[in-house]
């Protein structure tokens, strides 16, 4: 049975090998057209594979697979290992890699006048086979390399359409980022193998304060890949700058492979296991959960106020992740075990829901060539199909019963609640019970977002020419922007199935905890029943009263001015002024009044009102910083000028103070 099952792994992974390395010999030999067609499908075969290689971990006893020599790197193999961590987050990249490839070739025509896509296509399934592979990865060289194509193909595909200068900024500063990210994981890894001797993740196990060092390094490198706050500055930047596709891959998927490493090496194992790791990365959750909420608020592009979004969502992630340790450490398994579910259940409901949200707003951008929200308005009578999905993803990223995000806050809920009761100390009770104002508030400014998205993207009237003239997505767009708003749905009303799955992995984490399933509290069929007989009833009162009092036509709120324009609607600046003004310690909110006239105290003829924020920790922490770099950079440039008594006296300076560094370690 065992040497039936490795057969079975070993041929998934080599047929996933090689329907991957597939594609750049089909980019080279078929025109552009054939690759649209023909490469989409192979995505989603591709992923069928990665699915069936996700399942048969999820099912089965964690097992290694190390490739044969000369497949090494020096005297470390290149391993793998399969086991129900590994195996959840397989199916999600599978399931949202899968899920897209309908939607690929609509949006691609969308780009092909702009960009060359023979580059797109060879890059996507490199990124693609590049995650899998990280989320498989068994050592600390094995997942450095799988990490480091992740990475580059990524920015490949973030510079697709290439020739907008904002594009290539963004494309730097990803870069710029994604190397940080590295250097903090080298040191981290580096460290760690010191410690232990070994780069095989599974026998780290470093603990007390030794694991403060290398665990912290390695929590920077991660939280940077992950988006999470204070790291999150190239998220907002790169997402609205890649295409919609990409844009759904990376924030749904991408960013969860970090989570993933996370959770092998500080929760499972642990590899590094100190009291105050699991309070970084729950103080970690809760700022960025809030920060990525306020300032998606503000934002006036579609893409980019999704991306703080998932700013924030990462933060409810990391909020599960961090209760899971803290919770753990002070001997609350079964909330350590609640925690730990709810921030898994909301890597799959993240990763559905904003996939979906994000190939909305692709939509968007193809069928009225813009995504300001300025520039937008009255879609939902032009693109109703897009805006009905679209609107299941916005009640599901705002936890409304019964789609998916609803089920994960509410574990999460579940968990603090356990956590107040249960904690030993006051100070941990209180922080529990912050910890639900915290998701509290979050939960309202996301729904008041997505009522502004929604009202003025769908709503109302067209606001620009370019909204007037818009039109319907592609049947595959719309196919893949159904397929996982349905998946929302079937999350929402499964939730036991789901937390079935993640049973053998909080039983990795926590050992004798009890069945996961009994975490589940609502009744999922009475409140669904419940919902269903109020809407039933709803649509009934509608058609009577529709019957009774027929519709009149008037023009509504005239006031004297003729019919309304487009300019009398509230805007997305408008809608949410109240907030920002609450909140403007956090984004420097101020607004400008300017009115013109020679009589302009009684009779103006002109007033302008515009509001300006300032992203705070980019202006005044990254700003400087940049800044610092870059005159150090300019000083080393100046070594380079061709004087060999310059050059000999860095090379003397350089050997003195590492002989200094290892006579005092010494």
């Amino acid at each position: 049975m065992t040497i039936a099952r490795g057969l079975f792994e070993n041929a998934l992974l080599y047929s996933l090998a090689i329907c991957w390395l597939a594609f750049p010999l089909s980019v080279l030999m078929r025109g552009p057209k054939a690759n649209d067609r023909v490469l989409g499908g192979l995505i989603g075969a591709g992923s069928v594979i990665l699915l069936a290689l996700g399942m048969t971990a999820l099912a089965s006893t964690p097992a290694t697979i190390a490739l044969p020599f000369p497949f090494s790197l020096g005297d470390v193999p290149i391993a793998f290992t399969l086991d129900s961590l590994s195996g959840f987050f397989l199916c999600v990249i599978a399931i949202i890699a899968g899920l897209i490839s309908p939607y690929l070739r609509g949006y691609c025509a969308h780009l092909a006048d702009r960009a060359d896509m023979r580059i797109f296509w060879t890059a996507l399934p490199a990124l693609i086979l590049s995650m899998a592979l990280v989320v498989l990865s068994a050592n600390a060289l094995t997942f450095l390399v799988a990490w480091e194509v992740m990475s580059l193909t990524s920015a490949i595909l973030i510079a697709t359409d290439h020739e907008p200068k904002a594009t290539r900024g963004a494309t730097l500063i990803y870069l710029g980022a994604t190397r940080i990210a590295t250097a903090f994981l080298v040191g981290g890894f580096l460290w760690a193998h010191a410690l232990t001797g070994t780069w095989t993740f599974a026998d780290w196990h470093i603990s007390g304060i030794a694991a403060l060092g290398p665990g912290l390094l390695v929590l920077v490198g991660l939280g940077i890949k992950a988006g999470s706050w204070p790291f999150h500055l190239w998220l907002p930047i790169a997402h609205p700058a890649a295409p919609a596709p990409v844009s759904a891959l990376m924030s749904g998927v991408m960013v969860k492979v970090a989570i993933a490493a996370m959770v092998r090496l500080f929760v499972i194992g642990p590899a590094f296991d100190h009291p105050e790791l699991g309070i970084v990365i729950l103080a970690a959750g809760a700022v960025s959960s809030v920060w990525g909420v306020l300032f998606a608020l503000i934002q006036h592009d579609l893409k980019r106020l999704l991306a703080y979004h998932t700013v924030e969502n990462v933060g409810l992630i990391l909020m599960g992740i961090g209760t899971c340790l803290v919770a753990r450490h002070a001997g609350l398994s079964i909330v350590a075990q609640v925690a730990l579910a709810a921030g898994l259940f909301h890597v799959l409901n993240h990763a559905v829901f904003k996939s979906l949200l994000f190939l909305g707003a692709g939509a968007v951008d193809a069928g009225a060539g813009t995504r300001n929200l300025d520039l937008l308005g009255g879609l939902g009578k032009r693109m109703k199909w897009t805006y009905a999905c679209f609107a299941i993803g916005a009640a599901a990223i705002c936890a409304l019963p019964p789609l998916n995000g609803f089920a994960s806050e509410w574990l999460l809920y579940q968990s603090f609640l356990g956590g107040a009761v249960g904690a030993h100390s006051p100070i941990q009770r209180f922080s529990f019970l912050l910890l639900i104002g915290v998701l509290a508030l979050v939960g309202a400014l996301a729904m008041a977002c997505f009522v502004k998205a929604i009202g003025v993207t769908f709503l109302g009237r067209p606001r620009s020419k370019a909204a007037e003239s818009a039109r319907e997505a592609d049947f595959g767009m719309l196919a893949g922007q159904g397929a996982l708003a349905a998946l929302c749905v079937f999350l929402g009303l499964a939730p036991p199935a789901v937390l079935a799955v993640l049973d053998p992995v909080t039983r990795a984490a926590i050992p004798g905890a009890p069945p996961l399933t009994a975490a589940w509290t609502l009744p999922t069929g009475a409140m669904l029943a419940a919902l269903a007989v109020t809407a039933f009833a709803g649509a009934a009162w509608t058609s009577r009263a529709r019957r009774q009092r027929p519709d009149r036509t008037y023009i509504t709120w005239e006031c004297g001015f003729g019919a309304l324009s487009p300019r009398q609607q509230v805007s997305a600046t408008s809608f949410v002024q109240p907030i920002s003004r609450i909140f403007s310690v956090v984004f420097q909110y101020a607004e400008n009044l300017r009115i013109e006239g020679e009589s302009r105290r009684l009779f103006p003829d002109r007033v302008t009102a515009t509001s300006t924020t300032e992203a705070v920790l980019e202006t005044r922490l990254y700003g400087p910083l940049t800044m610092l770099f870059k005159w150090l950079g300019d000083q080393v440039i100046k070594l380079q000028e061709g004087n060999i008594h310059a050059y000999l006296l860095t090379m003397l300076l350089t050997l003195l103070i590492l002989l200094a560094i290892g006579g005092s370690i010494r």
